[in-house]
């Protein structure tokens, strides 16, 4: 059986990004940042969205073994040792299907050692040569892969000065600033779709993809929509996705360009029937080019994701369910 993949690229609505808590300078709330085409741009890190999206399956009260308790802000777990993870039979939960997992137990002598006062251990020390106890490791490797969203525009060092609420603290400095930065964002994603085990998870992750929660990490944005304004997807075999952040800012018109993609697309690199482009990207002039190329090109994101949940169940038999998802 061939390998079949799902890529995206994700390109967010026009919005303020700032940080109301967490990472900080000194009394600036700072936005983290990267490197991108030799200029300095704002970033949110794949691990926010994963959490994103993995609390959205969450939200819609579908089966998953990890759930965030929002209020006492922490995780629990079904199964936290996945003591009853069986592939074979497809009792999984739908996030560790998706997202995989790892859970690396010590050995019971090496932890015994370990919280033993050495003073008091009687135990002969293991001879020279001789290898430690092994330990016990459940782990899927992930079949989504997701990379940090960058954004669109590079940062020019937006910055708001305000002051704490309240009763002021003789002595306790009350102003602060805050980084922001009006940008889009995107960020591209891998599936494999032969390693996701039971194969309706693939349709709830478009789902979440196109209606996430919001994004926050390691610094919460405020009201920043993380929901796709354009998408890109390619279903595929080829085991590259060739279209990873292919979004590029267009300071000369005050917008965005696809050229790279298109380029490749007429270069006969990506071959245009395995492409999908949905939401505002339809209506410019790149994207009425990559529809006379044969590209499939919507009007609307959900459309795309629709469209990429019927593709994807008529490449084989093993995806056939995904045919009668709703979306």
């Amino acid at each position: 059986m061939a390998t079949h993949y799902l890529y995206g690229t994700i390109l967010t609505g026009e919005a303020v990004a700032a940080n109301n808590r967490g990472d900080n300078i000194g009394n600036t709330m700072t936005l983290q940042k990267v490197f991108h085409q030799d200029d300095l741009h704002t970033s949110v890190s794949a691990e926010a969205i994963r959490f994103a999206l993995r609390y959205r399956f969450q939200l819609e009260g579908l089966p998953v073994n990890r759930s965030y308790d929002p209020e006492a802000g922490k995780l629990d777990y079904e199964d936290e040792k996945r003591t009853t993870w069986n592939p074979t039979s497809g009792n999984v939960y739908l996030d560790d299907d998706l997202m995989g997992f790892m859970d690396a137990e010590a050995a019971k002598q090496e932890r015994e050692d370990e919280d033993q006062d050495p003073a008091e251990s009687s135990a002969p020390k293991p001879a020279r040569g001789r290898g430690k106890a092994k330990g016990k490791t459940t782990k899927r490797p992930s079949p989504l892969a997701i990379g940090r969203a960058v954004s669109l525009r590079p940062y020019r060092g937006e910055l708001s000065f305000n002051a704490v609420s309240g009763e002021k603290t003789k002595g306790t400095l009350s102003l602060y600033g805050t980084e922001m930065h009006t940008t889009e964002y995107q960020y591209s994603f891998g599936l494999n779709l032969n390693d996701v085990i039971k194969k309706e998870p693939i349709g709830y992750l478009l789902d979440a993809i196109v209606d996430p929660p919001p994004v926050a990490g390691n610094h919460a944005r405020f009201a920043y929509d993380f929901s796709p304004a354009s998408m890109v997807l390619r279903i595929t075999s080829a085991h590259s996705s060739k279209m990873q952040n292919c979004f590029e800012h267009d300071e000369a018109h005050r917008t965005y360009t696809i050229a790279r993609l298109l380029q490749r697309v007429e270069n006969g690199d990506i071959a245009a029937s395995e492409l999908i482009v949905g939401g505002e990207v339809s209506t410019t002039l790149e994207g009425a080019r990559l529809k006379e190329l044969g590209v499939a090109v919507l009007a609307g994101v959900k459309g795309a994701a629709d469209e990429a949940r019927r593709r994807i169940a008529a490449r084989d038999a093993t995806f056939a369910v995904l045919a009668n998802h709703g979306g």
